[in-house]
Parts: structure tokens; sequence; C-alpha cells
């Protein structure tokens, strides 16, 4: 799996930081493996889409892909994505890299989201309002609130959090946005090669093993078959048919 840049993973614990959670901010991949922080994270800036009631913690591996598949069903869907069973899987047994590869998608599909929404509500408004909507307004700059540098979470303790290269539309150009947007798009698109690259694995693994079951069974066949002949019984050969000249 393509490893994640060191500055975008610093860039992203530190948007989580900003964030408020239920819980102490212990280890990344189990800390999100149920699925409740996450559906926090979309309560923060969607709080639409979520009902954090419908989310109960959890250590069982059932009740977290629960927690899961309706994160994918009732929200990630409105926000036009979609994370497959292998995703899901990885993510609920704390797999390496995975949940920031998620993040990293959610946060991309909310920036675009809240861009979207702020776009069509300024083409109706003054010029003014337009432009700045151009250049970064403050409509969503919820997405970057101030971090605490006293905050306990993922990223490196640090005495003053450093500027942001990709603050999400807040004291940034379009073009900046979207240069972040098309590398976190980029992230995706291998997240997705990686889990089809696992996908293909599994069913040639699955393939070798149905192999592997049909030489049993003929093998099990032929040695019926050999039970079933007489003893002492020599094998019937084919013999081959000579044709006879007719006298004249």
């Amino acid at each position: 799996m393509a490893e994640i840049d060191d500055e975008v993973l610093q860039d992203l614990y530190a948007w989580i930081d900003q964030i408020p959670l239920s819980r102490p901010k212990k280890n990344i991949a189990r800390d999100f493996s149920d699925g409740v922080l996450m559906a926090e994270v979309v309560k923060h800036y969607f709080p639409r889409l979520v009902d954090l009631h419908n989310f109960n913690p959890c250590n069982n591996t059932e009740q977290k892909k629960k927690n899961w598949m309706l994160l994918n069903w009732k929200t990630f869907k409105k926000l036009n994505f979609e994370l497959s069973n292998d995703v899901i899987d990885s993510i609920i047994n704390a797999k390496a890299g995975t949940i920031e590869r998620v993040l990293l998608l959610l946060r991309t599909k909310m920036d675009r989201s809240l861009y979207e929404e702020k776009a069509a509500h300024a083409s109706d408004a003054p010029e003014a309002d337009q432009a700045s909507l151009r250049h970064g307004g403050a409509g969503v700059s919820k997405m970057s609130p101030s971090r605490s540098p006293k905050a306990a979470g993922y990223g490196r303790p640090t005495q003053q959090p450093p500027p942001r290269k990709s603050e999400s539309l807040q004291n940034i150009g379009q073009s900046d946005y979207v240069t972040r947007l098309a590398y976190e798009e980029k992230v995706q698109e291998c997240l997705a090669k990686d889990e089809t690259v696992e996908i293909l694995q599994a069913k040639i693994r699955r393939l070798e093993h149905l192999l592997h079951l049909k030489d049993v069974r003929i093998d099990d066949l032929q040695s019926r078959l050999e039970e079933l002949r007489p003893t002492g019984q020599p094998q019937v050969q084919e013999t081959k048919k000579v044709a006879v000249p007719r006298a004249k």
C-alpha cells in the first residue's frame, strides 16, 4: 500500500485534534475502529447527517461492522462516496494506514460539499461576496478551527502549531484548494487500487483452493474406480479392428 507523505499525515492529525471527540485520543487506528469517532467527526461539520444515538461504542467485531455499514448507508452516500467491505474490515481490525486514508477521503468530500454549498448560495449574492468565496471566504472556515497547542492528540507535540499549507478554503486561494483536493483524490485512487489488488489476490487464492479441491476429488474418484474393478481381472484394452479383404 502506498505510503502517505508525513507532512500530509501531520496536517491530517492536526485537523482531527481540533475536533472535540468523546474519548481520549491515543491510537488513531484503534480509536476509530468502532466508527463512533468517525460519526462524531461528520456530526461536527454536518449535524443533520448523523444521529449519534445510533452509534454505540463497542469492542465486538460484529457491532463495529454494523456501525460502519450504517455510516456507509446513511451518511457517506450523502457525501458521494462509499467504503468497500474490505476497507471496513481493515478499519475494524485497526490495520495501519487505513483510517488515515479514509479520513483524507472524508475530509475531501466534506470540503467539496461545503464548497459547492457555498458556491450555490454565492451565485445569487452580490459581487463582493462572490469575490470573497473565490479567495477563500469565511463560509467554510469552520473546517479549520484553531488548535490549542496544549491539547493532547495524534499529531506531534509542539509549542505552537505550524501554519497549515492546506487549510480548507480559509486564507488561501482557490488554486491552492484545488491542488490539495487533487492530491487527496489521488490518495483516494490509490486506496481504490489497493482494494482492487486485495480483492484480486483473494480471488486468486480462492481459485487455487478450488483447483486443489478438484484435484483431490479426481484422485478420490480414481481410487474408487480402482476399488470397483474385480480382483485379478486384467484391464480390458480396446483392440483396433483390421479390415480383411474379401476373396475375389
